[in-house]
């Protein structure tokens, strides 16, 4: 038998997005949770899928919503993520909650959003897999957020490259680049993450 706790360590070396996935409830009222189990599934027709326990006290909700929506998080957003991972909180709270086309509720601020249609659930060993079909996205600018064994991470980008100002600020903050006469640089530590991400993309 597979050890559990190595398995799940071992599935930890895929780097991922982070998202949030929302719906409507029965009620109407609004339900999220953070996710990273994502992935694409298809181009025409567009769709996607996400995964969730079968322990969760959200899957009825989800089980029973018509739409949802898959918002990929930006790499400023560790505490909407952190947020939305907690059991038991009113994760809307203090948020203005309007709903995307597809009918879920909308996360400002992210990198990407995909609003779907539910279409299938099929059973995972102990997840339930939500197909949904993409009926209205949205995509910007921002840097996603990246997770890799229970850490949050940000992208490095190739040295000299342009880097949106935003960016540029917050890795300068970060000790990971510095400016120089000719635009910027990696710092040691810039160059020791980067060369970690790189370790981390070929053994994966």
């Amino acid at each position: 038998m597979l050890d559990k706790t190595a398995f799940r360590n071992a599935l930890g070396s895929f780097v991922t997005g982070v998202t949030i996935v929302t719906a409507r409830d029965g009620d109407g009222a609004p339900v999220g949770l953070t996710a990273n189990s994502f992935n694409s599934v298809s181009l025409d027709p567009p769709m996607v899928l996400w995964s969730l326990a079968l322990s969760s006290r959200s899957l009825p909700a989800f089980r029973d919503a018509t739409a949802w929506a898959v918002h990929i998080l930006a790499a400023d957003q560790e505490d909407m993520s952190n947020r939305f991972a907690r059991t038991g909180a009113d994760k809307f709270a203090g948020l203005t909650v309007d709903d995307g086309p597809e009918g879920a509720p909308l996360i400002e601020g992210c990198a990407a959003r995909f609003g779907c249609r539910a279409r299938y659930e099929y059973e995972g060993g102990d997840h339930a897999i939500f197909l949904g079909e993409v009926i209205d996205f949205a995509r910007s600018s921002a840097e996603p957020l990246v997770y890799h064994s229970g850490r949050y991470g940000r992208l490095m980008p190739s040295e000299g490259g342009e880097i949106d100002a935003q960016d540029h600020a917050a890795l300068v903050t970060a000790g990971l680049i510095e400016e120089t006469a000719d635009g910027w640089r990696l710092t040691e530590a810039g160059d020791a993450q980067r060369a970690l991400l790189d370790r981390i993309a070929h053994s994966t």
